[in-house]
């Protein structure tokens, strides 16, 4: 099986945003005030490649705030 190539690298300076399903939930209630998902900066640590589960690649970011979170693909993007 060959494996899709990878968008980001580590060292990547990226922007981070999860897609909650709760905003969905939120618009619909609320469809004027919709607040926006909390975005993270960080650099990319940590790069893996999920097929089974994802399809798709799992990045680790360290954010600016110390803490390190995990995106998928779709949900960075380059700075």
């Amino acid at each position: 099986m060959a494996t899709k190539k990878q968008n980001f690298k580590i060292g990547d300076l990226v922007v981070g945003a999860y897609d909650f399903m709760e905003y969905l939930y939120y618009k619909s209630l609320y469809p004027d005030d919709v607040p926006e998902p909390p975005t993270y900066v960080g650099v990319v640590t940590h790069v893996d490649y999920q097929p089974y589960y994802f399809g798709e690649y799992i990045y680790a970011v360290l954010c600016i705030d110390g803490l390190t979170r995990y995106f998928l693909e779709d949900e960075i993007a380059k700075l």
